[in-house]
């Protein structure tokens, strides 16, 4: 299925410590509500870390979601996440309509 919406998230941490530990609650997290953003129209998630930029300790989060009431539902689950307030980040949030998908066929 194509998706029709998607979004970005750039994390930027303090020190490379603080992203490897959210990394590590991310994972957990992960196991926890995949199941529920499937359910909810979350087509694909996917968590990189920035490499190109130096001195940066940084995650993306790409979301993609069959349509506009799955971002609602699924916004609605991470929303309900718990912050960790002990791992202060920087978010940077962008969200964008499907112009064009690519996907190979290997």
């Amino acid at each position: 299925m194509v998706p029709k919406l998607m979004s970005y998230n750039q994390l930027d941490f303090q020190s490379k410590a603080n992203l490897e530990l959210h990394v590590s609650q991310l994972e957990s997290e992960t196991e926890i509500y995949s199941k529920q953003l499937e359910q909810a129209g979350m087509l694909s998630f996917t968590l990189t870390q920035v490499w190109n930029k130096q001195g940066k300790h940084r995650l993306g989060l790409y979301f993609s979601y069959r349509d506009e009431k799955a971002f609602i539902d699924c916004q609605k689950i991470i929303n309900g996440i718990p912050d960790d307030e002990e791992n202060p980040m920087i978010t940077n949030a962008d969200r964008g309509v499907v112009r064009l998908h690519v996907v190979s066929e290997e």
